[in-house]
């Protein structure tokens, strides 16, 4: 059964004003997918290989292939620092812009037990989004801070503002020691300078 030339007008009335706008928005779509960047694919890194030097006591580095955010890998017990294997862990992650190429990058909070041993380092690598490693944070041995024992992270306290990395810690005080653990809280931010990673003001 046909439309009536009333039902023609009607539908005519109705769409006439919104034709105009349904065509720009479907422009404006297609502009936006044809403009818009893809996003970047973050790596997986609680399973990723890294390389690491345990805050470098092993100055050259190991490979170490997490999986599952955990790594046993063996060390060469006839060379120094004469250690049988080193346990990598991840404790955390933080993404953001650092380096200003408009790329999410990731700093990558790794702790690494060497072992026999009962003391843990911690090395905090820094990917860029686009080129791949940019660095390492400086290791809180370097810290002004570091009075008795390095500054341990705060894992949950790592942070990037405004392309600063910053870091929650944990500094040891007169009356700590080794066994109670740092008491002394402390932030530190870290800013890339286009070579290197520099301390700034809090």
């Amino acid at each position: 059964m046909g439309m009536s030339r009333v039902g023609q007008r009607w539908v005519s009335t109705l769409v006439g004003p919104w034709a105009g706008l349904l065509l720009i928005c479907l422009l404006l779509s297609g502009c936006w997918a044809q403009g818009a960047r893809a996003p970047e694919s973050q790596p997986d890194w609680r399973n990723t290989t890294y390389t690491v030097t345990c805050d470098g006591i092993i100055p050259g580095g190991f490979q170490a292939t997490l999986v599952d955010g955990g790594a046993r890998v063996p060390a060469d017990a006839g060379r120094p620092p004469h250690y049988d294997h080193y346990d990598v862990r991840l404790e955390a992650t933080a993404s953001g812009q650092i380096d200003g190429d408009g790329v999410p990058d990731t700093v990558v909070l790794l702790q690494c037990s060497p072992q026999p041993s009962n003391g843990t380092l911690e090395e905090a690598q820094v990917f860029s989004g686009a080129h791949g490693r940019l660095g390492v944070l400086p290791s809180a041995t370097t810290l002004r801070e570091s009075k008795i024992l390095a500054p341990l992270y705060d894992p949950a306290g790592l942070s990037i503002q405004r392309r600063d990395i910053v870091a929650q810690m944990k500094a040891y005080g007169p009356g700590d020691s080794h066994a109670s653990g740092p008491s002394q809280r402390i932030t530190v931010r870290w800013h890339w300078d286009g070579h290197r990673f520099v301390r700034t003001p809090t």
